[in-house]
């Protein structure tokens, strides 16, 4: 689950089917994480939120989980998405929400390796978006699925980011979300694949606090970096920003 801070209640509108099964609806679509080591949460929402807006042709989601941000981009994207996934019951997960979604057309769903999908792969991309296994050099758990999808063992920065200059197109760009204390280390490694920085998202919980998240945006050519400051509750419980909801108003039904 999202650390204390960053978890919002998306589920208000989650109404449970008969199956047993929660789904999480938005304003265009809905989806299911059951079976996904990695749940919906406030990460991915605010990840897919600024990718979709950046134009793009070709678009690569690593690590796609259920599909949350492969849909949200798609909503907005006239692109085509490719969704890769190593834990093969988050593939089925996701092609099934891509089929009950309004875009199936846009969304292929890979069950693959990062790894290998660059190796096997000779596409470029204009965006590739990445909620990555950051937790790097801490403790495993027992849930074997659960250390796939939150542990950098399975894709090690060194290999995500080459493999992100492998695929990106020279005018693309490489959009992830990570832990606020790993900034620097995420920076660095960057630009020793000669990724620059072009755009920061520092996210705060709520006024007076230390930032939880950085949303990174990396491209192959030099420029201006653009540094914002993203708040998403005003310090009162659910009382979101405005900068919060206009980030997000096209896809939670309570904005």
């Amino acid at each position: 689950m999202p650390p204390k801070g960053l978890s919002i209640c998306i589920s208000m509108n989650s109404p449970i089917t008969p199956s047993g099964e929660k789904r999480f609806r938005f304003k265009q679509f809905s989806l299911t994480d059951a079976g996904c080591a990695m749940k919906i949460g406030t990460d991915g929402v605010l990840l897919g939120s600024i990718a979709a807006t950046y134009p793009a042709d070709h678009i690569l989601d690593v690590g796609t989980g259920c599909g949350l941000i492969a849909l949200m981009i798609a909503q907005k994207s006239r692109g085509q998405i490719t969704a890769i996934e190593v834990d093969p019951e988050a593939v089925a997960v996701a092609r099934q929400n891509v089929q009950d979604s309004p875009w199936p057309e846009k969304i292929r769903v890979v069950h693959a390796r990062f790894q290998d999908f660059v190796v096997s792969n000779d596409q470029r991309f204009d965006l590739v978006v990445c909620n990555p296994p950051f937790f790097l050099n801490s403790l495993l758990s027992p849930d074997a699925g659960r250390n796939i999808a939150r542990h950098a063992e399975s894709l090690p920065p060194d290999e995500l980011l080459a493999g992100v200059k492998n695929k990106l197109s020279l005018n693309g760009n490489f959009l992830m979300v990570a832990p606020a204390e790993q900034e620097k280390y995420w920076l660095e490694a960057a630009q020793k694949e000669e990724l620059f920085c072009r755009s920061l998202f520092r996210i705060f919980p709520k006024p007076g606090v230390k930032p939880k998240r950085v949303i990174l945006g990396f491209s192959p050519l030099k420029g201006q970096m653009k540094s914002e400051k993203l708040i998403i509750e005003t310090g009162h419980r659910h009382m979101f920003t405005e900068e919060y909801q206009s980030w997000t108003r096209d896809y939670y039904l309570h904005f």
